[in-house]
């Protein structure tokens, strides 16, 4: 049935096609509306839909207004149609603008132009509120889930925490439709906080979940730890993420034809969600710190080793400090060894290690000195201390690493040393031998200096250097001045610019952009070599020019097909694999390489 369905629209679009221009000729009109109309949830999707009827093609994107004060841009689709009432035929165009609302309040969209038909209209300003808990249900307008079939948690490990302390927040997302694949869209910078992005690596786990008596499908996504730098009260603001979302569309027929893309009744389309905001408040550490204060919140302890117990004087050997426990442990200071004089001691190599574990931020710490004792004896490196404060215990505590002992034997020795890991290699103490008596002076080469040509490369490389500078002054004020020369020097990079993008586009489901691209492309290669105006620029307006230009008739027939084919397929698609836009891909690759030939 849908089979047949979809050929019958095809005949009648093709039907629709043959007729004489006079009896579906029609006046363009343009209108923007929104969906959901009126009213939107605080993180959910609304829709900027802008209607042009009477013609399928505009003349360039329209500059939508900017809503960045209470919304975010998602993205953007195109629907095309043909209908037959009464044997008149009517074709329209739908641009879909997804966003995501974000602050809440009374808004307006602003007017906006809109160039069709070879007119430019201008829209309707239109209002919306973003509201907390919206009066009407709470669905995508594009999917029509509801509210609880697809969200965002936001976890915190506490609310309340000291400055320092690390706060773990878990972001999970839970679903009760079949998410093929989602991407994070929003990822607010939160304010007055270290970021640690704790999130595991690889695809996340999923698995199923309770919550309010119903069951869901819940994955962790994003796992961050959050370091307050001071007291007070803090927002996080909300993670938004937008989602590819499976659903059930057996009563219509059309999806493949619009630009979903359908498999056995279903279609996949985006919905996007926003987790909710946090608010966490921040208490300050006690005045009275003891010294030197590690900036560590939660539980700190050190250990330290020698590789060697006892050396001989002059040799160097390794003290290793590790600082582990709970807490931050990015800013943690070097700690001072407080050893004697007479011990030589290098700057340390610091490594370290953050994770999540059970009480939050766990982390790792080391520190590696190589020291070098000057005289023997039996000597001892001093317990090295930090404080830190014991958010348990509500005071300020100190980890200690103990004293470690060391033999040192031989003798003082003064003089260099070379330092390697493990040991030292004293220099060698004799003079370096001077020669005596009277220099003998003779040339080189006997060629004078002027008949080598490095002598005039480097006379002459000042007039190149000045050539070059007037030559790019005229070019700059070419470009400045000579607006159809700016457009050619510029035509074939940015066409190129545009191929590029054309090629990236192939790889997604949806041809249309693709297509799109591709004429784009050809179309303003066009228009820059000749200087003419992209916008409104038509198959024949294109072929008419070339014409004018000496162009031969075989290419032009050739850049009318590739036009033609790319508009059948933007807005009659057909279906086409990547085979199908690779080949079509060089086809437009090769006659714009030629065109550039023949306009140039």
């Amino acid at each position: 049935m849908v089979r047949v369905a979809r050929s019958l629209f095809v005949l009648a679009a093709l039907w629709a096609g043959a007729l004489p221009a006079g009896l579906v000729a029609q006046e363009p009109s343009v209108r923007a509306y929104l969906e959901p109309a009126g009213e939107v949830g605080v993180g959910r999707p609304f829709v900027l839909a802008v209607e042009v009827t009477g013609t399928q093609e505009v003349a360039r994107d329209p500059v939508l207004p900017d809503v960045s004060a209470f919304a975010q841009y998602l993205g953007s689709n195109t629907q095309s149609s043909v209908s037959m009432v009464n044997g008149r035929t009517t074709v329209s165009l739908t641009l879909q603008y997804r966003y995501q609302a974000l602050q809440e309040g009374s808004w307006e969209i602003p007017a906006f132009e809109v160039q069709a038909g070879g007119r430019t209209f201008a829209t309707d300003p239109l209002p919306v509120t973003v509201s907390a808990s919206p009066s009407a249900a709470a669905t995508d307008p594009t999917t029509g889930l509801d509210e609880d079939a697809l969200f965002i948690t936001a976890e915190p490990s506490g609310t309340r925490v000291r400055e320092g302390e690390p706060l773990i927040v878990e972001y999970r997302i839970w679903t009760r439709v079949d998410v093929t694949s989602f991407g994070v869209t929003r990822v607010p910078e939160p304010e007055g906080f270290w970021v640690e992005d704790l999130t595991p690596g690889g695809q996340p786990d999923v698995e199923q979940r309770e919550r309010d008596g119903v069951q869901y499908a819940t994955a962790l996504i994003r796992r961050v730890a959050l370091v307050p730098t001071g007291p007070g009260e803090r927002t996080i603001e909300p993670v938004g993420i937008e989602a590819q979302v499976r659903v059930r569309r057996g009563r219509d027929p059309f999806d493949n034809l619009f630009g979903r893309s359908s498999i056995f009744g279903t279609s996949i389309v985006p919905t996007a969600v926003l987790s909710n905001p946090l608010t966490v408040e921040v208490s300050p550490l006690p005045e009275a710190r003891p010294e030197p204060f590690s900036g560590v919140v939660g539980d700190l302890r050190i250990e330290a080793s020698l590789d060697r117990d006892s050396v001989d004087t002059n040799e160097a050997v390794t003290l290793t400090v590790r600082a582990s426990g709970s807490g931050s442990f990015r800013t943690l200071p070097v700690p001072e060894l407080g050893l004697p004089s007479d011990f030589e001691v290098f700057p340390p190599e610091v490594s370290e290690q953050t994770g999540a574990g059970a009480g939050g931020l766990t982390g790792t710490k080391t520190f590696e000195w190589v020291l070098i004792p000057r005289a023997p004896g039996e000597r001892e490196v001093p317990p090295v201390e930090l404080a830190y404060f014991d958010a348990g215990a509500g005071e300020y505590r100190v980890a200690s690493s103990g004293a470690l002992p060391l033999t040192v034997s031989g003798t003082a020795v003064d003089g260099p040393a070379s330092l390697t890991r493990g040991g030292v290699t004293l220099l060698r103490e004799d003079i370096r031998f001077i020669r005596l008596g009277e220099l003998e002076l003779r040339r080189t080469s006997r060629r004078p200096l002027v008949y080598g040509p490095g002598f005039w490369l480097f006379a002459l490389l000042p007039m190149a250097a000045v050539a070059g500078a007037v030559a790019l002054r005229r070019h700059r004020e070419l470009l400045e001045g000579d607006v159809a020369y700016a457009r050619g020097r510029r035509a074939s990079r940015l066409a190129r610019r545009r191929l590029s993008e054309a090629r990236r586009l192939a790889n997604e489901d949806d041809a249309r952009p693709f297509y799109a691209e591709t004429a784009r492309a050809l179309r303003g290669l066009v228009a820059d070599r000749l200087n003419l105006a992209e916008a409104g620029l038509n198959i024949a307006d294109v072929d008419a020019a070339l014409a004018g230009s000496g162009v031969d008739d075989k290419l032009r027939a050739e850049v009318r097909a590739c036009l033609e084919e790319s508009d059948r397929q933007r807005f009659a698609p057909s279906g086409s694999d990547a085979g199908q836009k690779s080949g079509f891909l060089d086809r437009v690759g090769s006659v714009m390489d030629a065109l550039d030939r023949a306009i140039r």
